[in-house]
């Protein structure tokens, strides 16, 4: 059964309806790496309807363009990991004026209302609502007065150090994929499905720049490019590509025009 991909607004507006009891966690779970396995490792343990509520882009994305570091994977990766590790359903915001300032308990409050919480998974650092109101102690104090369990779970470390999406972003940046693939749990792959390509004789150009993408250091590098639909889990094909000036560039194989949707990075 595949997963159900629900909008926020419509679902608040009364156009999309739950009617049974979920178990939640909440972020912005850019990667969906370990910390964020952890979190649905809970929920599909312990609740019913696994449900994973987030962001069609990163609040930070949206707030402070200039200073983002870029997206480890795109909304697409993102809900094809999701349910591929089992959740039931997820439920997708538009971070708008109108939701950013929106208080945590309000926030907490629809998701009771609206989204049918009974169980709540949550990091030991979440926030949430108009500046960051509404902390994961509040969190739990709220939801206990209504005999909502709350579970708050204390960061997985990669050493001495938590696993975060900044020092993932970080590793990918400096060429460290071996570092970024122990935090992610798997390689780093870059979906590129999105991006229109620009075909040039050396072969196929993506401005990953312009599309809001953490990206390599300058260099070749030896790859997997899976065909767009394929996922990392059908049959790709390896080949050597080029990245300069924030752009990937696949080149030409035959005479048979090459589809990409993914490029994993495997050789390390």
């Amino acid at each position: 059964m595949s997963m159900r991909v629900l909008d926020w607004q419509a679902l608040v507006g009364g156009v999309l309806s739950i009617h049974e009891q979920t178990a939640m966690t909440i972020g912005v779970f850019d990667g969906v790496h370990r910390g964020h396995q952890a979190l649905i490792a809970k929920i599909l343990r312990q609740g019913p309807i696994p449900t994973v509520i987030t962001f069609r882009q990163s609040p930070k994305r949206i707030l402070n363009p200039e200073t983002y570091g870029g997206d480890i994977v795109s909304l697409s990766q993102k809900l094809a990991i999701f349910e591929d590790l089992g959740v039931s359903q997820t439920i997708l915001i538009d971070f708008s004026e109108n939701f950013s300032t929106l208080k945590g308990q309000e926030f907490i409050d629809a998701l009771i209302r609206w989204g049918k919480l009974a169980y709540l998974v949550i990091g030991s650092n979440f926030r949430c609502g108009y500046r960051l109101d509404t902390d994961a102690v509040r969190i739990s104090a709220m939801n206990a007065d209504r005999g909502i369990i709350t579970d708050v779970v204390p960061p997985v470390k990669e050493g001495a150090l938590p696993v975060s999406s900044s020092r993932i972003r970080s590793a990918i940046g400096a060429g460290d994929f071996i570092r970024a693939r122990a935090a992610l749990g798997r390689n780093v792959a870059i979906d590129v499905g999105g991006i229109p390509p620009i075909c040039r004789t050396e072969g196929l150009v993506f401005d990953l720049a312009s599309s809001y993408r953490v990206i390599p250091p300058e260099g070749r590098y030896r790859v997997v490019v899976y065909e767009p639909g394929g996922g990392t889990a059908g049959k790709g094909r390896e080949m050597e590509i080029a990245i300069s000036a924030g752009k990937i560039c696949i080149p030409h194989e035959g005479s048979v025009p090459l589809q990409v949707g993914w490029i994993e990075f495997v050789s390390l």
